[in-house]
């Protein structure tokens, strides 16, 4: 699996350059790091951050977006000569080719553990299968529990590896936040929107999800990447291109506008097949209102973290 951490590749304005974006990374805020650049005298007014996509592959989503901007590069700087809106859509292209599906190992079991941050970006029409074995010892097998879907290309999917059952919470579950966004905002003083929660669900130890594609050409196939918990984990979905139901709803992550193809229903009858989960736990109930106050959003993005400081700096 990738590295657990999530960091940030942002774009970045300058008054003083009117023509010239900056596209970096960072494992901080990018505040922080538009404050650093500020910092030198001989940069004449400061730093504003006009975009930040959170990523898990921050280096590589930066790299791509180099390359593709490469005939607008200024020197060998971070700075490009195109406007904020090409800047912010090569962006958004680019995190969909590197945390989209075809960076994950298919057919393979992919374990979430404590701490761990896992970023999916999405595209329209696939499906999630969330599988679930009630029990080690009753003989029976893998049960479906609910079939989830991407509705828009760039939706989110996140899922945070938590310590105990009581700190997740599931719309699904009934629990009192399951309707709440974990993370709602991307910087300290709450003024960038964290997109639109459009899905928060819970899974137990030894629950699979199981993440399908059909392939873009037509043969047919289909490609699958399995996701196991091995701790209680904190599922989130969301989007910037909210989509809605013929009847003014939103569509939200259970809401399934297709059917599963064929080769879908093939994968998940393979995935119930599957040998037990190396780590199990039964699933909780729902949390009782008041008993359990909700993890701040700092407990699952810790650059929100008041007073953060890291032994590294990452930073371009």
């Amino acid at each position: 699996m990738p590295t657990h951490e999530t960091g940030f590749v942002y774009v970045m304005r300058n008054a003083a350059m009117q023509d010239l974006v900056k596209i970096g990374f960072t494992t901080k805020l990018p505040e922080q790091r538009a404050h650093e650049l500020s910092k030198p005298t001989g940069v004449p007014l400061p730093f504003g951050v006009s975009f930040r996509a959170l990523t898990m592959r921050w280096r590589e989503v930066e790299r791509l977006v180099h390359q593709r901007l490469g005939d607008r590069r200024i020197s060998r700087k971070e700075f490009f000569a195109v406007s904020v809106d090409e800047a912010v859509e090569t962006v958004r292209e680019c995190v969909l080719a590197v945390d989209g599906m075809g960076a994950w190992e298919p057919d393979r079991r992919h374990l979430v553990k404590r701490n761990d941050r896992v970023s999916l970006s999405l595209e329209a029409g696939q499906i999630f299968v969330l599988l679930a074995m009630p029990s080690l010892f009753s003989g029976r097998g893998w049960e479906v529990l609910d079939l989830w879907q991407a509705h828009s290309d760039g939706d989110q999917l996140e899922i945070y590896g938590a310590g105990q059952p009581v700190e997740v919470e599931g719309f699904s579950d009934g629990d009192p936040g399951g309707d709440d966004d974990p993370v709602p905002h991307l910087d300290r003083s709450q003024n960038v929107a964290n997109g639109a929660l459009n899905g928060r669900e819970r899974l137990a130890p030894g629950h699979r999800l199981l993440w399908l594609a059909d392939a873009d050409d037509d043969t047919g196939a289909c490609t699958s990447v399995i996701f196991e918990a091995w701790d209680h984990c904190q599922v989130a979905s969301r989007t910037w291109s909210p989509q809605w139901t013929s009847e003014g709803y939103p569509l939200i992550l259970n809401a399934l506008t297709r059917d599963p193809s064929e080769a879908m229903l093939r994968a998940a009858r393979a995935a119930l097949d599957l040998p037990a989960p190396r780590n199990w736990a039964p699933r909780p109930p729902a949390n009782p209102v008041g008993m359990y106050p909700p993890p701040s959003p700092g407990h699952w993005l810790p650059q929100l973290r008041a007073g953060r400081t890291r032994r590294r700096r990452t930073a371009t």
